[in-house]
């Protein structure tokens, strides 16, 4: 503004110092005299609006601070006026200059002395919500925090509700070639139209979960086809509008495949998963949880083709039998971990099996498998070492021996679940408890609705002094002092245990009962 002021008196000044140079030229002509006679009086008669006219002084002089407020164009010829007008401009744009000299002095030092590459690092280390509020700060950051290789990973599980097809295919053309994981489940809004703008867009993809997107088809699995060949991870679970066509057309154009869930899938067939086991011969995980299409037949051709598995989750796969088990035992001697609950077909066929073969066999789940018994896990035990965790629960036939077993073959054991295994004894206990690996490796134990536990049980666990959960729910012949013992021995472990109320003796006097109060506590004698 100071500018401005200066630049409107120098201006005027010059313009009223012509005039005034003009009014007292000589001249010989009477006309003349008398034309600047006028112009005097005209001028000296002027309204003068806060300003005075100092033809001695060659400027303005300002009596009012106001006078800035009126517009700048006193100045009658139009030469002059343009010439002010350019200067005007041309001293609006070194001040702009200076401004922006000043605001970058004023840049964070952050951005000006370290390295765009480490705030990239940085940056690299946030979540989404922490990337969007960075990118708010200053344009630099907006550059930084929404360039695609802070977006390798995305996850839009937590923002099911608000996530729709445009918001998905925005934040594909952001990330672009740098996103390879991409977690939409539960996303029902996604169709198979906004899953071909994420595929071209996004090439490089290797993992992918679209579980619970209900609209997708097979159609979906075919952009994946065609433009995302490194895909090596993929969770279709409960898509059930997927079939077999599907999946035959993802199996074989995209080979690098690892890990495939089909879970719930009920209209891929054991075609199909023949199709899929034979096209992906590098697959380590398998999930195919509630597929009533895995039969064994199925179950053959994947440990076939596929001997590299690591992961097996078969649960819930009612048409399953010891023989389908068998034969894929027989092929997959890698395999680390397997799921059969609920698979109340199978018979200690299937134990003596993987104890065979499948000496590498970490954990294993055989939830409601009740047809299995002690001969079946003594054979597990004396071929699988490797045993960390053990689900046994609803084995109804399984007894102390089976505890003896797993005490002496299986040093590594962390978790052992007992739940409901009615024929488990305190000696049974005693085995885990006794066992000097058990002592140093067991970490959770779940005993619910054992009722043949008692706190003998409760001093055996003592000697492990690395357990972090014990779960004894119902078991209504472990009192609140034992819980209270270990408790004291064992600080940090978490006990779930529940405590029924006992049920009042009876009394031999007869006694009357108020109807207004509660009966436990208005028996009058």
């Amino acid at each position: 503004m100071a500018t401005i002021r200066t630049l409107f008196k120098r201006n005027v000044a010059e313009n009223s110092s012509n005039n005034n140079e003009s009014n007292v030229r000589p001249t010989n002509n009477t006309s003349s005299d008398i034309l600047s006679t006028n112009t005097s009086e005209r001028l000296n008669n002027r309204p003068t609006d806060g300003f005075i006219s100092a033809s001695t002084l060659g400027g303005l002089q300002d009596n009012n601070v106001d006078s800035l407020r009126h517009p700048l164009f006193n100045i009658s010829s139009a030469k002059p006026r343009r010439r002010f007008l350019s200067c005007l401009i041309k001293n609006s744009t070194a001040m702009y200059k200076q401004d922006e000299e000043l605001i970058n002095e004023n840049i964070c030092i952050l951005d000006t002395k370290l390295p765009k590459e480490l705030i990239f690092r940085i940056f690299s280390f946030l979540d989404y919500q922490s990337l969007c509020r960075c990118a708010q700060v200053s344009k630099y950051w907006n550059t930084l925090a929404l360039d695609g290789s802070n977006w390798q990973s995305i996850n839009l599980k937590n923002f099911q509700r608000d996530i729709n097809g445009t918001v998905l295919e925005n934040l594909s053309i952001r990330c672009g070639k740098f996103l390879k994981r991409l977690n939409i489940e539960n996303c029902k809004c996604i169709t198979d139209h906004n899953m071909g703008i994420v595929t071209s867009h996004c090439q490089n993809l290797e993992r992918l979960i679209v579980k619970h997107c209900d609209k997708l088809t097979n159609t979906t699995l075919f952009y994946l086809s065609k433009s995302c060949a490194y895909l090596k991870h993929i969770n279709i679970s409960s898509c059930h509008h997927i079939d077999d066509q599907g999946v035959k057309t993802i199996s074989t154009s995209c080979s690098y495949l690892e890990s495939w869930d089909i879970s719930w899938c009920m209209h891929i067939t054991e075609n199909g998963i023949r199709i899929l086991a034979e096209s992906c011969p590098k697959l380590t995980t398998f999930k195919a949880e509630g597929c009533t299409y895995m039969t064994n037949y199925a179950a053959i051709q994947l440990g076939k083709h596929c001997s590299k598995l690591l992961f097996l989750d078969l649960n819930r796969c009612s048409s399953l039998t010891d023989d389908g088990l068998m034969g894929l035992a027989q092929y997959c001697l890698l395999l680390e971990t397997l799921i059969i609950a609920n698979c109340t077909s199978l018979t200690d066929n299937t134990l003596i099996a993987l104890g065979k073969h499948c000496h590498q066999l970490k954990k294993i789940d055989a939830t409601l498998c009740s047809q299995f018994s002690d001969v079946g896990f003594l054979a597990l035990a004396q071929g699988c070492h490797l045993l960390q965790r053990i689900d046994l629960e609803d084995c109804t036939t399984v007894t102390d021996e089976t505890m003896r077993y797993l005490a002496d073959n299986c040093p590594n054991i962390q978790n052992l679940t007992l739940s409901r295994c009615e024929q488990i004894t305190d000696d049974g206990v005693r085995y885990i408890g006794s066992s000097v690996n058990a002592q140093d490796n067991l970490r959770v134990i779940e005993l619910d609705n054992c009722p043949s536990i008692t706190d003998i049980s409760i001093n055996h666990l003592l000697a492990c002094h690395n357990l972090q959960r014990l779960d004894i729910f119902d078991c209504q012949q472990i009192t609140r002092n034992a819980v209270k013992r270990i408790q004291m021995r064992s600080p940090n472990l978490k006990i779930h245990a529940y405590f029924a109320p006992r049920t009042p003796t009876p009394t031999l006097h007869a006694t009357t009962s108020c109807s207004a109060c509660i009966p436990s506590c208005c028996s009058i004698a």
